[in-house]
């Protein structure tokens, strides 16, 4: 099992950077569709690009629980892995804007590729460790993503007004 989790890691992180990375687009190839809006980011807040990270690792998620075979301890392990890399996301970027004291392109692309690693990284080993190998987990990480999910969907077009919601481009929030 632990060649099969290895490999679907490598492919599921593969699959989550090139979707994630397309996604930061779909927001405008839609004509700025708000509906397209609660899936993809629609500004460049720190908050919407998390999105590039949730949405597709949760798609991914799913489908490495079947290809898993339904193993107990994925959707909690996944669970605990994209929230590890939605905070290494957050972490990055705050540390070192507030090093520079500006937002550099770069490291704004190398902090999503850090957040889908660590939620890779994560993941995988609490997979391999077989600790949450319980059913009670899976409904746990179950409403867990159901809340996350609805929170990106709520905050796109009702953001909090503090700076993890604020477009540093135009100073504006979510749509």
């Amino acid at each position: 099992m632990q060649k099969k989790l290895f490999k679907y890691s490598i492919i599921g992180f593969i699959l989550v950077s090139i979707t994630g990375s397309i996604s930061h687009f779909v927001f405008g190839w839609s004509n700025y569709n708000p509906a397209i809006g609660a899936f993809f980011s629609v500004n460049e807040s720190t908050w919407e690009h998390l999105k590039l990270l949730f949405f597709p690792y949760l798609i991914w998620s799913v489908v490495e629980y079947f290809l898993l075979k339904k193993e107990k301890s994925v959707l909690i392990s996944k669970c605990i892995g994209v929230i590890s890399g939605m905070l290494a996301i957050v972490i990055f970027f705050y540390t070192y804007t507030g090093i520079t004291g500006k937002s550099i392109d770069i490291l704004n692309i190398l902090s999503f590729f850090i957040g889908v690693g660590t939620s890779f990284l994560v993941d995988y080993n609490l997979i391999k460790s077989k600790k949450l190998n319980k059913d009670i987990y899976n409904s746990i990480a179950i409403a867990v993503f159901i809340v996350i999910g609805a929170l990106f969907f709520i905050f796109t077009y009702a953001p909090p007004l503090i700076p993890l919601f604020k477009d540093p481009i135009n100073s504006t929030y979510g749509l």
